[in-house]
């Protein structure tokens, strides 16, 4: 009995051993996890304050290119202020931060809005950056179109829904300064399965005249509209100006970009901004 209690002892040893190998495996696996965990957090965080100033990053670019806007505005001067930030110009803040302006126009090919309420409508014109009111030919558009569209036009009954136009005509005879308004009205006439109203088509501009715009929906929001007017078949849509600024901070980028019409007051200027947001690039 002795001999073999003695041999049942031996067989083991080693076992403590063992067992703390694997209960400091077992530690070290959770240490691990739960690094890995407290480092995506601690990324997150550093992400976001990144993130957040790659935004006033943006915004500064976005403020001073209005600035240029604004300032050739007063001075008549579009082309040696305002349109010179088209070239890329940008901005090192300092070795981390910084921006570009990738688009500074005013001039587009049509003008286009989102989500239109009826106690919100939208403006936009036709007009010469720089130029003054036209007293003589300028060549400017004579027809203008507009696609609009209303959510669930057909199946919610909003193919009777109507949109005002209204337009300002603004013009000299001789030193004179003329305006006159006209307004008009198009009925959406949307069809089964197809959410877009009809096309608006008007062959009743002046091209000696700048034009004011002003967009109303009548009975339901408006959830895209789109405004081209032509000369000849050809798009023409000066005097809207789109900013596009892209700031980064260390790997996070943000893109803004604003449209505004170019004759907007000076002191109502960001009034009229309108920002889309593009998707955040971010980075660690």
């Amino acid at each position: 009995m002795y001999f073999f209690e003695k041999e049942k002892l031996k067989d083991q040893q080693g076992v403590v051993l063992l067992m703390s190998l694997m209960i400091l495996l077992v530690m070290t696996v959770s240490v691990i996890a739960l690094s890995r965990v407290i480092i995506g957090e601690v990324k997150m965080t550093r992400n976001s304050d990144n993130a957040i100033v790659a935004f006033y990053v943006t915004e500064s670019g976005m403020e001073e290119a209005l600035y240029y806007l604004k300032y050739s505005k007063i001075s008549g001067d579009f082309t040696n202020y305002f349109d010179q930030l088209d070239d890329g110009y940008s901005v090192v803040i300092d070795d981390e931060r910084g921006f570009i302006n990738t688009l500074s126009t005013t001039t587009a090919s049509y003008f286009e809005s989102f989500d239109i309420a009826t106690s919100s409508p939208v403006r936009t014109e036709i007009s010469l950056p720089g130029a003054d009111i036209p007293s003589a030919a300028t060549n400017l558009p004579t027809d203008y179109k507009l696609d609009w569209t209303i959510d669930d036009c057909y199946q919610g009954g909003h193919a009777s829904d109507r949109l005002e136009i209204s337009y300002t005509s603004l013009y000299k005879s001789g030193s004179t300064l003329k305006s006159n308004t006209k307004q008009t009205f198009t009925t959406c006439g949307c069809s089964n399965g197809v959410d877009t109203c009809d096309t608006h088509v008007s062959a009743d501009l002046d091209n000696n005249k700048f034009y004011y715009f002003t967009f109303r929906p009548l009975d339901s929001d408006v959830s895209y509209l789109k405004f081209t007017p032509t000369k000849d078949g050809d798009d023409y849509l000066p005097g809207y100006a789109t900013v596009k600024v892209s700031g980064h901070y260390r790997q996070s980028i943000y893109h803004i970009t604003a449209g505004l019409p170019v004759y907007a007051p000076t002191s109502n200027v960001f009034n009229y901004i309108i920002f889309s947001e593009q998707d955040l690039e971010k980075g660690f």
